[in-house]
C-alpha cells in the first residue's frame, strides 16, 4: 500500500486529539496538586511517617509525573495530528519518533501508576501511625494557631466534624497542647465543637461554636466527640490519589492506542523505506 490508510489516518487523529485534550487535563491537574493550598494537606506536610516513607513527596511526585508528562502527552498528541494529516517522507520520520517516545512514556506511565496503586495501601498501614505520633508531639489544640500540623488537623475536624484519628481520647497524651481555657480544664479541642458556621471557619479561620462551654463539657449534642476523623481523612487522601490514577490510566490506554495506530501507518508507507 502506497499512501496512509485513511481509516487508520482518521483514526490516529481522533485518538491524537483525545491525547492531546487528555494531555491539557493532566498538565491542569498537576499544577493543581502542586499549589493546592487546602488546610488538610498540611496534615501530610510536617514530615513523613517514617524514614522510607515520604507521604508528602510521594503525592507531589505523582503531581510532578502528571504536570511533565501532560506537556509531553500534549506535544505528541500534536504530532500524532500533524502526522495524520501530512503525507510527506518528513512525517514519516515524526511518525518513528512519536511511536518511539510514545513507547518510552507508556514505559514510564506505568511504574508511576504501579507506585501511586502501592501508594494507596500504604496509607492504611503507615499513615494513621504518622498521624497519632503528630497529635502527641505537634497538636496544639489552639484555633487560632499557625503551626501547620495543628491547623491542618483542625481544618480536618471541622471539615469532616470529627475528633480525633481514633477518638478524642487521642488528645489527652498531646504535648503540645495547653487545656487551662477561661472556663477551666478542656477535655476536648475547640476544633470538635459544633460550629454555627464550618465554612467560615475553613475560608476565614473565624471561630463560633454552638456552645463556648463545648471544650469542657462536651455532649453528642454540642461536640463531634463521637465520631473519629481516620475514616474521612482516609478516604480523603486516597480520593486524591485516585484522580491521580484514574487520569493516569486513561492516558495509558489512549498512548497505548496510538502506538498501536501509529506503527500501522508507518508499515503501510513502504515506498518511503527504500
Amino acid at each position: 500500500m502506497v499512501g496512509f490508510d485513511d481509516f487508520g489516518r482518521n483514526l490516529l487523529f481522533v485518538i491524537s486529539s483525545i491525547v492531546f485534550a487528555v494531555g491539557s487535563v493532566a498538565f491542569g491537574l498537576g499544577i493543581w496538586a502542586l499549589v493546592d493550598k487546602n488546610k488538610i494537606n498540611f496534615l501530610t506536610k510536617d514530615g513523613a511517617a517514617s524514614s522510607n516513607f515520604s507521604i508528602n513527596g510521594l503525592l507531589e511526585s505523582a503531581a510532578i509525573v502528571l504536570l511533565v508528562g501532560g506537556v509531553c502527552v500534549m506535544v505528541l498528541g500534536f504530532i500524532g495530528c500533524f502526522g495524520a494529516i501530512m503525507q510527506n517522507k518528513c512525517v514519516l520520520v515524526c511518525m518513528c519518533s512519536y511511536a518511539i517516545f510514545m513507547l518510552l512514556i507508556v514505559i514510564l506511565e506505568i511504574a508511576a501508576i504501579s507506585i501511586a496503586a502501592s501508594f494507596r495501601g500504604k496509607i492504611t498501614t503507615e499513615m494513621k501511625s504518622f498521624l497519632i505520633q503528630r497529635i502527641n508531639s505537634k497538636y496544639q489544640g489552639r484555633v487560632d494557631t499557625n503551626e501547620p500540623f495543628s491547623l491542618g488537623l483542625d481544618f480536618a475536624q471541622v471539615y469532616f466534624q470529627c475528633c480525633g484519628i481514633d477518638s478524642y481520647a487521642d488528645f489527652n497524651r498531646s504535648s503540645e497542647w495547653n487545656r487551662t481555657g477561661e472556663q477551666g480544664i478542656m477535655k476536648i479541642p475547640p476544633a470538635c465543637c459544633k460550629l454555627k458556621d464550618k465554612d467560615a471557619f475553613l475560608k476565614h479561620q473565624k471561630y463560633e461554636p454552638i456552645n463556648w462551654n463545648c471544650p469542657y463539657n462536651p455532649t453528642a449534642i454540642n461536640s463531634n466527640m463521637s465520631k473519629p476523623c481516620w475514616k474521612s481523612i482516609e478516604d480523603h487522601l486516597k480520593s486524591r490519589i485516585g484522580v491521580i490514577i484514574g487520569i493516569a490510566a486513561f492516558i495509558l490506554v489512549s498512548e497505548i492506542l496510538c502506538v498501536v495506530v501509529a506503527g500501522c501507518i508507518i508499515r503501510s508507507m513502504p515506498k518511503y523505506f527504500g
